[in-house]
């Protein structure tokens, strides 16, 4: 099965990401991933989207789909033909979300991209769903913000009505899980169950 793991910053999705894939198996069920960055060599598409030096407006785009391509054709596809779960956090949906609710690209050519690339589509993702100002909050205590983490709480807003917006439109795939309040273990027990329901062994 492949899970994507969806979210704005400080929603604790990269907690939730290593529970799920231990409750797998880890190495032995499951390859845990995530985005930018998840393949070898990515590491530098990874500063570069982060880093926020981009200057041209399409520059990060361009950036998170050829980290995509190559994560998909080296990480994500070869482990779905071999028959083990992934574990993704983050992956075209946030791109959606960041992009074009965030930043304002056009939301068209950015959904046509994935279909034409023929990325790997989630079985199921799970959106982490917690206030922008509680998130925000936490993510000041990690230390010095990143390009996104650093546009500030009217950006956070933009992106969490994105990602509530692509759920409601695809609630087969997307399980929304409030976050606002609950322990790591509250929320993993729920995030558990409900990903047993869609079929997941766990």
């Amino acid at each position: 099965m492949f899970i994507t793991l969806e979210g704005i910053d400080g929603c604790g999705k990269s907690t939730q990401a290593r529970m799920l894939y231990e409750a797998l198996g880890g190495s032995r069920g499951a390859v845990l991933t995530r985005e930018p960055g998840g393949w070898e060599g990515g590491a530098a598409l990874r500063e570069a989207v982060l880093g926020g030096t981009l200057r041209h407006p399409w520059s990060e785009l361009f950036l998170f789909l050829l980290d995509r391509a190559e994560h998909a054709a080296r990480v994500i596809t070869p482990a779905l033909e071999a028959g083990t779960h992934v574990v993704c956090e983050r992956y075209h949906d946030s791109t959606l979300a960041y992009q074009v609710w965030g930043r304002g690209m056009p939301f068209g050519p950015v959904r046509d991209a994935a279909l034409l690339a023929a990325f790997p589509k989630p079985d199921v993702t799970v959106l982490f769903d917690i206030d922008p100002e509680l998130a925000l909050s936490r993510v000041a205590k990690r230390g010095k913000p990143d390009a996104f983490e650093g546009e500030g709480l009217a950006f956070m807003r933009r992106i969490c009505e994105g990602y509530r917006e692509l759920a409601s439109k695809d609630m087969e795939r997307w399980l929304v899980v409030e976050c606002g309040g609950r322990t790591a273990e509250d929320i993993f027990s729920e995030t558990r169950r409900r990903l047993m329901d869609k079929g997941l062994a766990l």
